[in-house]
């Protein structure tokens, strides 16, 4: 993979196949990935709904933006097509549609089964496809924001999890909005879960309390958790 910032961004799509490990192993292909993808969850919940959440680095130093819609391909083990996903990213500023800055990971989930009938066989392998552009001006962000105080409450089987805490804008200006982005990893580094948080109309120096929820699987044991936060203006 080149991830030589000097290099722009290809217009091609990147590829990358997951197996039912964490692992993802990228599909043979003669383009380098746009992304990079750190790791990955694809689980099926108690109610029979297929899930993903995937982890996407922006190897560069601009940030990015997806230019189109990315997809998330489920196929089974004759590499035939099963259902398609459309990943939400949950960078918390542009809607879900993907915003990465620079040498970030973010994290993006999506189903596969929460509109459309469940899966009447068994899938193989999930394939990931994004296509990126330079998004250096897209959006006034601010990155003199701070999360503290996180709480992460995992309940059963449900495939949802709560999130709280509180942020502080640390800028010099009031913010529409402060994200907060919640990686959470168990025990043995393996990803089981991942949130976004908003809080909204926050003034210079102010701190306020969020919460919000996530979307992923009830671990074993302890579980450890990355926190970023984002503030913009619309």
């Amino acid at each position: 993979m080149d991830a030589n910032p000097s290099v722009e961004p290809s217009a091609e799509p990147g590829i990358a196949t997951a197996t039912r490990f964490p692992t993802i192993i990228p599909s043979p292909t003669t383009e380098r990935l746009q992304l990079e993808i750190v790791q990955s969850q694809v689980w099926t919940d108690y109610q029979g709904n297929t899930r993903a959440n995937i982890l996407f680095r922006n190897p560069y130093d601009f940030p990015v933006s997806l230019g189109m819609n990315p997809r998330a391909t489920l196929v089974n083990s004759a590499g035939e097509f099963m259902r398609d996903g459309l990943p939400y990213f949950l960078d918390g500023i542009s809607g879900g549609g993907g915003f990465i800055l620079p040498w970030e990971t973010i994290a993006a989930n999506a189903c596969f089964t929460c509109e459309e009938a469940l899966l009447t066989e068994e899938w193989a392998e999930v394939q990931f496809v994004t296509r990126i552009e330079d998004a250096t001006g897209k959006w006034n962000y601010f990155t003199d924001v701070e999360a503290s105080g996180v709480s992460v409450s995992f309940d059963g089987k449900s495939p949802t999890f709560d999130v709280s805490g509180t942020v502080k804008n640390n800028s010099g200006s009031a913010l529409q909005r402060i994200s907060v982005r919640i990686i959470v990893f168990d025990q043995d580094g393996n990803l089981v879960g991942a949130a976004e948080a908003s809080a909204w109309d926050v003034g210079a120096g102010t701190t306020v309390s969020f919460s919000g929820y996530g979307i992923g699987q009830t671990p074993d044991g302890p579980v450890e958790y990355e926190v970023t936060a984002l503030g913009v203006n619309y």
